[in-house]
């Protein structure tokens, strides 16, 4: 139980909220506008949890969040805002907001949040008198774009707002959400994980929400789904730009109540989870076309932060490099000592497309073909026959030779007919061949590079019989 601050400039509702919330052990104090609010701060600087609405008159309260977050940094401040001011929510959030309540409010729900935000704000406490690392998490790098978003990492510590990360394969998205989850107050809870592209879109529900005994053949008991496990904790959606369209109605319901349904239940359940998401795609891009909720962008996109690709952080090469050099020599047990000043200069040079994972696993080749010594040039950019590989230029992605076409062009003047679903679909194995060669098998980027869904490609590798 703990101190609760009600601020509100409706009688009724403050009166509704403190019955409410007594009912549960909590001690309340009420006021009706914003400096009122603090002067009741002043006298009791103990108060757990200040839950306000947005709009008053006087100091409103985005105004209270920021006075509270610069004179009482451990009090956890919790937003009740109406759905047509979701802007000014967002904003509530960045600015280290816990986290809102729309109106209008179960009472149920507000009494969970409160809950939850007293006990967050005890585990900060007791973190800080236990001497434990704020952040434990050190995203490697010292370019501004990384500091930067270290900073934000920090800044949203204290709060329970849904992170959405972009960027381009390989470039850390999952390092960024695991930095998000041990440096907020739900590190104690579980951290899950899911590749939203990897799964047909009845078995990622059956994953998300879980299913009951009997909802489909093969399910012989009941199974919780991963917004159960994740309890307290956070759950990271990656690839959550190739979510079906029923699924992201789904995922809307709980981000926006915290309900949802198991596969085949009729019984309504409650997350208590945070949501990391992470995607490759221009889900802007999406919502314009259509093909993804604008509603669920914006849910997601509270906390918006974009990696950029290794190529415009090169001031980074040489730490990313001795990291992960330091942990593949103990994992392989070999004593190498560093880089040449060549080696070191060619993967200043090299575009990597592939970002960090391309980088990971050079190293990893290199520490594995060099014994001894500083690993060179040479043992990072060849195969294991030993011939050197080229330093590659941007990927580019271009149709086969056009001597097909002229072909096919000349017949057709010469009136001879042709088969025209036949001519397509060599045409289409030659492009996904020429995508899979590039990205070295990758079906994630393959899909980017032809503007295709994840699982539009799978489909199509199926189809045409190349893996």
């Amino acid at each position: 139980m703990g101190d609760v601050l009600i601020v509100d400039d409706e009688p009724g509702l403050r009166g509704l909220l403190e019955v409410g919330l007594r009912r549960e052990g909590h001690r309340i104090t009420t006021a009706a506008d914003g400096l009122a609010a603090l002067a009741a701060l002043t006298a009791n600087p103990a108060i757990d949890v200040v839950l306000t609405d947005l709009r008053m008159d006087g100091l409103d309260g985005l105004g209270l969040l920021e006075r509270v977050r610069a004179q009482h940094p451990d009090t956890m401040v919790l937003i009740m805002t109406a759905f047509a001011e979701w802007d000014t929510a967002v904003r509530a959030m960045r600015m280290g907001a816990h986290h809102f309540i729309r109106k209008p409010f179960d009472m149920v729900q507000v009494k969970a949040a409160v809950t939850r935000a007293i006990a967050a704000r005890e585990h900060r406490l007791a973190a800080r008198a236990a001497g434990e690392p704020a952040h434990p998490i050190h995203i490697v790098g010292s370019s501004p774009a990384i500091a930067a978003i270290q900073e934000v990492v920090e800044r949203i510590a204290g709060t329970d707002s849904t992170v959405l990360v972009t960027g381009e394969s390989g470039t850390g998205k999952e390092l960024v959400a695991r930095a998000v989850h041990y440096a907020s107050l739900r590190s104690d809870g579980p951290l899950m994980r899911i590749n939203s592209g990897a799964l047909a879109p009845s078995l990622l529900e059956s994953e998300l929400f879980g299913h009951t005994k009997g909802a489909f053949t093969g399910a012989m008991d009941d199974r919780p789904g991963l917004f159960a496990l994740a309890d307290r904790g956070t759950l990271f959606l990656d690839e959550v730009g190739e979510l079906a369209p029923e699924t992201q109605i789904k995922l809307l319901r709980v981000l926006e109540c915290g309900e949802y349904l198991p596969v085949g239940g009729r019984e309504v359940r409650y997350a208590n989870v945070r949501i990391v998401a992470a995607t490759n795609r221009d889900l802007g891009t999406m919502v314009r076309e259509g093909t993804f909720r604008e509603d669920l962008y914006y849910r997601l996109a509270v906390i918006p932060i974009e990696l950029p690709p290794l190529r415009e952080r090169r001031d980074d090469i040489a730490l990313l490099a001795g990291h992960l050099l330091a942990r593949h020599a103990v994992r392989l047990r070999r004593g190498v000592g560093g880089f040449t000043p060549e080696a070191l200069e060619a993967m200043r040079r090299h575009p990597w497309p592939g970002n960090i994972r391309e980088l990971d696993n050079c190293i990893q080749r290199g520490v594995a073909l060099t014994p001894s010594g500083d690993i060179t040039s040479a043992a990072l950019f060849s195969d294991l026959a030993g011939t050197r590989t080229p330093t590659p230029l941007p990927i580019v992605v271009t149709p086969p030779a056009p001597a097909w076409d002229a072909d096919l062009k000349a017949r057709l003047t010469r009136g001879e007919p042709i088969a025209l679903e036949d001519e397509l679909l060599r045409v289409e194995r030659a492009l996904v061949e020429q995508a899979l060669e590039t990205t070295r098998d990758n079906l994630t980027e393959a899909a980017h590079l032809l503007g295709i869904s994840f699982r539009q490609i799978r489909y199509k590798v199926r189809q045409l019989g190349l893996r």
